[in-house]
């Protein structure tokens, strides 16, 4: 028990250490009132939707702490990433644009299931993979909804003509090309980590590989997305409209599959 109060301290402060990161970098950019009414709304609705569909998912863990402590951790990670982010482009500037972007996914997908494995580890212990993969979910909303609101407030700061329109419409533009779309990625991903974790009937080998396997089909997921929007003219459309479609249909697929298996197996 004392161990588990000690890990769980570790882990608060490393999550209110990147929550703490990501407020502080929302200071340093110009808010109006008008805009900061559109995020706070766009906060409480997201947030809101997320907690209904979550919060009674039959594949949930046993501690009710896993979707708070979930959602504030994908959060945390935006006060985190976007140096490591940073540091890729610049390293990958000779690279095609296209390239640079279907590879740029990695550190983001690793710092995600980072987080949901301390959140199971500190907070909230599964016992199915599909816990993992709600789990995972609950940090990719976390992480879509704090991107969203930074890279708009970014927008709205960079509009010349009106308070809020650009930072509005952008946050707009990034629900509708990717609905919680890291949720997705890191859904995925967190499966994967379920079947390492909770399969222990299974040989080494083959719980490494499973891991391994979704975490490089969310990585190539986020990476097309990525990707699919510097390609040239008409096979950006294409392939932004492509992606798109994809990801709300995987968005559906995954809720829906996730409760299905989730009916199926026993906590």
């Amino acid at each position: 028990m004392q161990k588990s109060f000690i890990l769980q301290g570790i882990g608060g402060l490393a999550i209110l250490a990147g929550v703490g990161r990501f407020v502080y970098a929302l200071t340093q950019v110009p808010w109006t009132p008008a805009f900061g009414a559109a995020a706070a709304a766009f906060v409480l609705i997201s947030v809101a939707a997320a907690w209904l569909l979550l919060r009674r998912h039959p594949g949930r863990p046993g501690n009710p702490w896993w979707l708070p402590v979930g959602v504030i951790a994908g959060a945390g990670l935006c006060g985190v990433v976007p140096p490591v982010n940073s540091a890729y482009l610049a390293a990958a500037q000779e690279l095609p644009d296209a390239v640079t972007y279907l590879f740029s996914s990695i550190p983001e997908e690793t710092a995600k299931l980072l987080a949901a494995f301390l959140v199971i580890a500190a907070f909230a212990p599964v016992r199915r993979p599909v816990e993992s993969a709600v789990v995972g979910m609950a940090v990719g909303v976390g992480y879509t909804v704090a991107e969203t609101v930074n890279n708009s407030a970014i927008a709205a700061a960079l509009d010349l003509q009106s308070e809020y329109f650009d930072g509005a419409a952008s946050m707009v533009v990034l629900v509708v090309l990717g609905p919680f779309a890291h949720a997705v990625y890191t859904g995925l991903a967190a499966w994967g980590l379920g079947q390492f974790l909770c399969r222990t009937d299974q040989p080494l080998g083959w719980r490494l590989s499973r891991i391994t396997g979704w975490f490089l089909l969310a990585a190539a997921l986020h990476g097309a997305f990525n990707a699919s929007k510097e390609l040239p003219g008409v096979a950006g459309l294409v392939g932004s409209i492509a992606v798109t479609i994809l990801l709300w249909v995987l968005l559906i697929w995954l809720y829906r599959r996730s409760r299905a298996v989730a009916s199926q197996t026993s906590r």
